[in-house]
């Protein structure tokens, strides 16, 4: 029998693995627009779903649509180390495109 969990989600994604699909989830964006983290951190979570490479996979049914928080910090090393590497940069400013997303800062590949 499955249980309901609405707690933050682990993925069970390496640091490697989580750099791939940081830089895929990119790659389908308009580079004008970006993305910004918590819709990044949202389609990670999707991603890892239907993967199954969420923590409990199959024994839980998990209702949240966050990633926990140490997955959290992990994408925020893990994109500041593509910022370096100068793979993507910040997008300051708004955009008329974004509706609800306006005027958060976004991420934005090369």
């Amino acid at each position: 029998m499955n249980t309901i969990d609405n707690n933050p989600v682990h993925v069970l994604y390496d640091n490697n693995k989580l750099r791939d699909v940081i830089l895929m989830v990119m790659e389908g964006r308009e580079n004008t627009l970006g993305i910004t983290f918590v819709n990044l951190c949202y389609q990670i979570l999707q991603l890892a779903e239907q993967e199954k490479m969420v923590k409990d996979s199959g024994e839980v049914i998990h209702t949240s649509s966050e990633i926990a928080p140490e997955d959290q910090v992990r994408v925020s090393r893990v994109l500041w180390e593509l910022i370096w590497d100068h793979k993507i940069y910040l997008l300051f400013g708004r955009s008329p495109l974004l509706g609800l997303s306006n005027g958060e800062d976004r991420f934005v590949k090369y």
